[in-house]
């Protein structure tokens, strides 16, 4: 009823947010049912030496949301905890509204909080009117909260006086890229992807003023391809003095550099023939950058930022079907403990004959990545 031809995979149970870590080593998940109307929407937690993941945060129940009520259908930024208490995240619609949505009564992305310590959880309303966050951030050094989304509005909501400072779409027709925002943890400045016009180019916005600012640099793509999306990078730059960053095929590297045009080099295929990396994480010493980009057959890889170096610690897909008939295609979220001993990534599978569907069963992997496979 809700759904297109080619969007009807989609709805059913499904991860599509990062992972995110709090400071004591905790790891936060979420799963949904993805509905256009009453949607189910949970965060979980997995903590170290757990046998299970936990259900956490009853999304819905803490928005208020009614069976019969137009909602969106999933999280899909990354979540961010603040003085490692209080987790921030805002939900995205799972099926893109209509006038009817408007009509009864949808007013967009719901922004909500919840303390890890009280277990209080708290509804800040619709604080970007009529747009929908499928990207977000979360900077805890300042306490802000930076988000974009599909009908092309930008959101900076300060996290310590709980009030908007910027919520319209960014000047001059720029379009932000609803799918990836890196923040430069050094000056708290966002870059993401511009793409009102080809080709596309980097865009920042510097919070402490509201400032956007499009730049003359362009997004790597590959030889012979018109375009390429902004996906996953890590969080802070590695040893080397970049961010790692990705596109559905390329990995390259990223330095701000103040007033200047910030320096890009590409790296090269993230496996393959390139393959769509959602999120990286980064060892503790920033030698190694960690991805399981999505697709059948995809290894979890280990890149070496001191040797240029891919290694591939290990392929699961083969051994989930053929062991359990478990199927998983995709991962959109990863991130690494704290010590940097053990990866843990929030899967799309199902429970199948064959390998062409990995959608209605999402699962938690914890990969243990041994000493001798890491040394910093």
């Amino acid at each position: 009823e809700h759904f297109s031809s080619s969007n009807q995979y989609m709805a059913c149970w499904a991860n599509w947010a990062y992972v995110a870590r709090s400071d004591d080593n905790r790891f936060f998940m979420a799963a949904s049912d993805h509905l256009a109307i009453g949607c189910d929407i949970n965060v979980y937690v997995y903590e170290p030496g757990a046998k299970e993941v936990r259900k956490l945060i009853d999304v819905d129940e803490l928005l208020g949301w009614k069976k019969d009520q137009y909602t969106d259908g999933k999280l899909h930024g990354y979540m961010g905890i603040i003085s490692n208490e209080t987790l921030w995240a805002a939900t995205h619609f799972g099926v893109e509204p209509d006038a009817k949505w408007y009509a009864a009564g949808y007013k967009g992305a719901w922004l909500f909080t919840y303390n890890l310590k009280t277990g209080e959880g708290k509804n800040w309303g619709n604080p970007l009117p009529s747009n929908s966050l499928s990207c977000f951030t979360v900077d805890a050094k300042r306490g802000r909260f930076i988000g974009t989304g599909e009908m092309g509005g930008f959101l900076h909501w300060d996290c310590n006086a709980k009030q908007v400072r910027f919520a319209a779409k960014p000047p001059n027709g720029w379009k932000w890229a609803s799918r990836s925002m890196l923040l430069d943890a050094e000056t708290g400045i966002l870059w993401g992807q511009e793409q009102s016009e080809e080709p596309a180019r980097f865009i920042s916005f510097n919070p402490a003023d509201n400032q956007f600012k499009r730049h003359e640099t362009l997004i790597p793509v590959p030889e012979g391809v018109k375009g390429a999306l902004l996906r996953g990078h890590t969080e802070k730059p590695a040893q080397d003095g970049f961010y790692y960053w990705a596109t559905q095929a390329l990995m390259f590297k990223f330095k701000p550099q103040g007033d200047k045009e910030p320096a890009v080099q590409v790296v090269g295929k993230s496996w393959d023939e390139g393959r769509d990396t959602l999120q990286m994480a980064l060892s503790p010493k920033g030698r190694y950058v960690y991805y399981y980009s999505k697709g059948d057959l995809t290894p979890v890889v280990q890149y070496d930022v001191t040797t240029g170096r891919r290694k591939a610690l290990c392929w699961l897909q083969d051994y989930y079907f053929e062991k359990y008939g478990y199927f998983m295609g995709e991962t959109y979220g990863l991130n690494i403990s704290t010590d940097g001993s053990f990866l843990v990534a929030c899967m799309n599978g199902t429970f199948t004959s064959n390998r062409s569907y990995a959608f209605g069963h999402p699962s938690c992997l914890v990969i243990e990545i041994p000493a001798e496979e890491r040394p910093e």
